[in-house]
């Protein structure tokens, strides 16, 4: 992270870095969100996540996420009969949650040491990356 990149940060809120992960790590993490997806039964749960309504994200299957990674569709993923109107890959919104506590490649991606120095050097006091409530501690360092 450069000065300039500071000041970028500074000015405007966000930096953007090109290639800061290589194409391995993306392949990788694309790779096992596929995965996920793939062995997601919809007939499990038809969850839709939703920035538009409260109601939407405080069903059971969404309430219950933070011990599991689950899958949650678009809003129009069902037509009026319940059926995806898509395949089920292009019909997922969102996958979550806590999984870089849950999954070994978003941990490795998630607890990434170069993010722990951009966190320091933008000014975080004290950065974290928040853990699933099982233990006594709720949360993690990014440095670690």
């Amino acid at each position: 992270m450069t000065d300039e990149d500071l000041r970028r940060y500074q000015a405007q809120g966000f930096i953007v870095f090109p290639n800061f992960k290589s194409p391995q790590e993306i392949a990788a993490l694309r790779e096992r969100a596929s995965a996920i997806v793939e062995a997601f039964d919809p007939r499990e749960a038809t969850s839709i996540f939703t920035t538009k309504d409260d109601s939407a994200r405080s069903d059971a299957y969404f309430m219950g996420s933070g011990e599991a990674i689950r899958c949650f569709f678009e809003e129009e993923a069902f037509d009026e009969r319940g059926q995806l109107r898509v395949p089920k890959a292009r019909a997922i919104n969102k996958i979550g949650h806590a999984m870089h506590d849950l999954d070994a490649v978003f941990d490795a991606f998630s607890r990434d040491a170069r993010l722990a120095r951009v966190a320091e050097r933008i000014g975080l006091r004290e950065p974290q990356i928040y853990r699933r409530c099982t233990s006594s501690s709720s949360r993690r360092s990014a440095a670690k």
